[in-house]
């Protein structure tokens, strides 16, 4: 299966889903909404935990973690998303916005999909991709039952994301050492888990918010001492 093929199932995996979602959402209830959500939130802290188990230096992961939510919330960057998904809905739904704020999360700060994207480049295994278009086909289906077409936008900044780190992949291939990954997926792990709490409405954490941490921790891990 070619490069472009794989990435384009995955932006293909949103459209349907929210395409299948808008047009069955009739008969999805809103109890059954609400058990996907919490379905979705053990799936997202179950793979936190799992990506969490690839750290090489859990201080240096952790230092990156705090730093990126800082720089994120002096941006205010789940603020701003927040904002524009308010201004997609009619009436400014904040259930709807929060799928939105959800959903990006899940979708495009995904360390699942920068790292199948990485490795496509890298070897051509399309693991990661694959399992990841499965998901985000199933998660937009319950997503629009509640979010609408809007979900369908997400589609766009998804494509470009993981279309740069493919691109990117050869470039940078030198620089990502096991630690590097290693780390890398411990601090996507540790998002995974704060969104969680977002999914299943425990909390509201500004998730978005901790996306520097996924830049930051790769200069960290360069420079760790330990």
């Amino acid at each position: 299966m070619s490069a472009h093929l794989v990435l384009g199932c995955n932006v293909l995996a949103v459209l349907l889903g929210t395409a299948v979602g808008c047009l069955l959402r009739k008969h999805i209830s809103s109890k059954l909404q609400e058990n996907s959500m919490i379905y979705f939130a053990a799936i997202s802290a179950a793979l936190g935990v799992q990506m969490l188990g690839r750290v090489h230096q859990m201080t240096a992961a952790v230092l990156a973690f705090l730093l990126g939510g800082l720089l994120g919330h002096i941006l205010r960057l789940d603020q701003q998303v927040g904002a524009w998904a308010g201004k997609c809905q009619s009436g400014g739904r904040s259930d709807a916005t929060h799928g939105i704020l959800v959903a990006f999360t899940l979708f495009c700060v995904s360390t699942a999909g920068i790292l199948g994207a990485l490795e496509l480049g890298f070897s051509g295994d399309t693991t990661l991709l694959t399992t990841k278009a499965v998901m985000d086909f199933l998660s937009a289906l319950f997503f629009a039952a509640s979010c609408g077409w809007t979900l369908a936008v997400i589609s766009v900044p998804l494509g470009v994301i993981l279309a740069v780190f493919y691109l990117l992949s050869t470039l940078i291939a030198p620089y990502l050492t096991d630690a590097v990954i290693g780390n890398f997926s411990a601090c996507g792990g540790l998002i995974q888990l704060v969104n969680a709490l977002r999914i299943a409405k425990l909390k509201d954490p500004p998730v978005l918010d901790l996306i520097p941490a996924l830049v930051l921790v790769i200069p960290i891990t360069w420079f760790w001492p330990f």
